[in-house]
């Protein structure tokens, strides 16, 4: 659980919530992977719109992100 906490705030730093803190990650782990979230509201739609808005993971978090799950 400790972990899954640990990749929760990280992915959700910089103010992202955890779906956009996924995609974000997506975005981070290939400049050529192109994520297709599904929706079935106007807020799923907005937030992953939001997604955009705050690009990639940095670095930083990435490595915090592996760190956490012990990928070194």
């Amino acid at each position: 659980a400790a972990r899954l906490d640990a990749v929760r705030d990280l992915l959700t730093s910089g103010g992202r919530t955890l779906t956009q803190g996924a995609l974000a990650w997506l975005w981070a782990k290939s400049p050529r992977t192109l994520p297709i979230p599904g929706f079935r509201t106007v807020a799923q739609v907005e937030e992953n719109a939001g997604a955009l808005e705050k690009g990639p993971l940095p670095a930083d978090v990435m490595a915090g992100i592996d760190a956490a799950l012990g990928h070194q």
